[in-house]
């Protein structure tokens, strides 16, 4: 089995490996969402044995996504009138 620190550390690892530095948050001072998709399969001398006993699997970062899509103070009303949404937005 595996735990959600191990999936976490993972992610983080692909994100500091895998994506260029252009467009990250400056560190201690700016942040971002960050969200990913793991694959998780058992390893091919596993996939078929069928023993009670633990599966070895592989861990695999399929996709990742970052940031907030978040609108500009500038482009805000102050009256508050304008509601933004991008709820399911890719």
């Amino acid at each position: 089995m595996w735990t959600a620190d191990e999936i976490a550390q993972l992610c983080y690892e692909h994100y500091g490996s895998r994506l260029p530095k252009q467009g990250k948050p400056e560190p201690n001072r700016e942040w971002t969402l960050l969200a990913a998709v793991v694959k998780i399969q058992p390893t091919a001398d596993q996939a078929c044995d069928r023993s009670d006993g633990p599966v070895q699997v592989t861990k695999e970062v399929v996709s990742m996504g970052t940031g907030t899509k978040c609108i500009g103070q500038s482009k805000m009303r102050k009256s508050g009138k304008a509601g933004w949404g991008l709820h399911g937005a890719c």
